[in-house]
């Protein structure tokens, strides 16, 4: 990110921000107003990506009354000012985002990312209900979703513990990988189109640090040992954009222990299940314990997973703890 001429385009430019920040401009006349790309992100102030490379910027007031919190991965519009920071007046809306619930409400962790990169390893990570919410709150922000098996020496059975993750969502892709001896690291950059930004995700120690530098092919992200247990310590403390070689961008995230989804709307992202709900006898099933429910029996065939199907539950507001349904041998 050193030098002028950034081609904005290779970290996420699109004409469709071009026609919304076009749109912008034609309601702040006498403003000239450049985009820059969210890299990092202080209380009112923010450093920029922009085509004459990296610059502070400070919020504007009216970006402070409109209550709008740019966040890395965002794209703004900002006042060139002489001998100043940047001033930042717009966030242009988001194609996707990454977002969870919190007790205040939505808390947005990064936007407009392309692919969500959910990384876990087999020495005592690997908890099916956890890495479900993550892949919902992925389908619920827009983007697409990865798994990425780190560390799958740790495990005897490699062959299982893949089976095991291909069963939360067929859809989305089971990487395994060795990041620290490079094993699988181009699998992963084959998922990251040019021009596309991936978010790293994933609890503190699994390697994320790891990956993104043998992503970048230099060491910018500081890795912790590895301890006793052989988990690797937490090292990132804040998101943190970066530029991959021969386009795209990656953001890592700090270790996310859990995510609790946030929902506009109940049935986002479950789309299977309610279609299978359209098979139960009862119109008011809850998928728990009624004869005749379809989903329970997509649960039986090894259609779904108890745990998503529980998810699923749980954002209708159905009480928990139903009876698990029996597998065929």
């Amino acid at each position: 990110m050193n030098g002028p001429d950034l081609n904005l385009s290779e970290i996420g430019w699109t004409p469709e921000f071009e026609q919304a920040a076009q749109e912008v401009r034609l309601g702040a006349p006498g403003l000239t107003l450049l985009p820059g790309r969210v890299a990092g992100v202080g209380r009112n102030t923010a450093t920029l990506w922009t085509q004459g490379g990296p610059q502070e910027s400070v919020f504007a007031g009216t970006l402070r009354q409109a209550d709008v919190t740019p966040v890395v991965g965002d794209w703004v519009l900002a006042e060139p000012v002489p001998d100043a920071p940047l001033r930042v007046h717009a966030v242009l809306p988001r194609r996707t985002q990454l977002a969870r619930a919190v007790q205040a409400g939505m808390q947005v962790l990064s936007a407009n990312v392309d692919v969500v990169l959910v990384m876990t390893a087999p020495d005592g990570d690997i908890d099916e209900a956890r890495l479900s919410r993550y892949l919902e709150a992925v389908r619920a922000g827009g983007a697409r979703a990865a798994l990425l098996l780190n560390k799958v020496d740790l495990t005897r059975k490699p062959e299982a513990v893949i089976a095991q993750l291909r069963a939360l969502d067929p859809a989305v892709p089971v990487l395994p990988l060795r990041a620290k001896e490079g094993e699988g690291v181009a699998d992963v950059r084959a998922l990251i189109g040019p021009g596309e930004t991936a978010a790293l995700i994933g609890s503190s120690g699994m390697g994320k640090s790891t990956l993104t530098n043998a992503l970048l092919g230099r060491e910018a992200a500081l890795t912790g040992e590895v301890g006793a247990t052989r988990e690797g310590r937490h090292t990132t403390t804040a998101r943190t954009l970066y530029r991959l070689p021969g386009g795209g961008v990656l953001v890592d995230n700090p270790g996310l222990r859990d995510i609790e989804v946030w929902r506009d709307d109940a049935a986002a992202g479950f789309e299977d299940i309610e279609a299978l709900a359209a098979d139960c006898r009862f119109r008011k099933c809850t998928h728990g314990s009624e004869p005749g429910c379809a989903v329970q029996r997509a649960v039986a065939r090894g259609q779904l997973s108890e745990e998503r199907v529980e998810a699923y539950r749980a954002a209708q507001g159905f009480a928990a703890g139903r009876p698990k349904a029996k597998r065929r041998k």
